[in-house]
């Protein structure tokens, strides 16, 4: 295991540097202290592991991780690290494409007990579960394209956005104000338009923000609201870039 290569993403000092003394221990590691660092090292180096620690500042984790997904040749597991550890957090998180999610504080015998077990993995078994999901879900789009041509389905796409932007500032307004049954009410719009047209991200953090507004988790909403914003622009540029809808 010695020959592995783990890359470490931190931006707190103290916690990247005992992420850092464990790790030795295994194998051999990279530390990095912010997304963007992360995105460039990770698109030129094969490494076995990404440790990706979520609450950073500029671009965040989940970011961070989705454009690696996007823009790196190499497949690579990426363990979410968060203060985050409630169940349908970890849910979401796996069905992001994160491969597990380690708890903060960190316990030392655990978090290597984790890292070791996806280091042991076979290289398919490490490609198998490296894939984050598609942005458009294709049983979905194949279902719909039956019935629809594509720049039908381009149309409905489009309106969802524009349906998504005029939700998304009553959203805001309602969150301002802790108005719970407002937020629940446009999060399960958003939440079930997204998964009749197969949007995958929008899906899993709407449905994350509408499981966090009802147990009025104000502090994870606001993360959630963030990244299902971050989401929409994401959407966007890839119905403006995706060549099947610009033939």
């Amino acid at each position: 295991m010695k020959t592995k290569k783990v890359l470490i993403v931190d931006a707190n000092d103290m916690n990247r540097r005992l992420i850092e003394n464990l790790i030795e221990h295994l194998c051999g590691y990279e530390s990095v202290k912010s997304g963007l660092e992360a995105v460039e090292k990770a698109s030129q180096v094969a490494f076995d592991l990404i440790l990706m620690d979520l609450q950073m500042p500029v671009m965040d984790g989940i970011t961070t991780a989705q454009t690696i997904w996007r823009k790196s040749p190499y497949n690579c597991p990426i363990i979410a690290v968060s203060s985050y550890s409630e169940a349908h957090s970890k849910k979401c998180l796996l069905e992001m494409g994160f491969t597990a999610l380690i708890s903060k504080p960190i316990r030392p015998k655990d978090f290597l007990e984790a890292v070791s077990d996806i280091l042991s993995c076979t290289e398919d078994e490490k490609i198998s579960f490296s894939k984050p999901p598609e942005i458009i879900d294709e049983k979905v789009f194949q279902q719909l394209s039956k019935f629809n041509s594509v720049i039908n389905l381009r149309s409905l796409y489009i309106e969802f956005i524009e349906e998504f932007d005029g939700l998304i500032h009553l959203i805001d307004k309602a969150f301002q104000e802790k108005d719970k049954q407002t937020l629940i009410k446009h999060l399960h719009t958003i939440k079930g338009n997204s998964g009749t047209l197969g949007v995958n991200a929008i899906f899993t953090f709407s449905s994350e923000a509408d499981l966090l507004a009802r147990a009025e988790n104000w502090d994870a909403l606001g993360t959630a609201l963030k990244n299902l914003i971050n989401e929409r622009v994401i959407f966007k540029k890839y119905l403006e870039e995706e060549t099947i809808f610009n033939p």
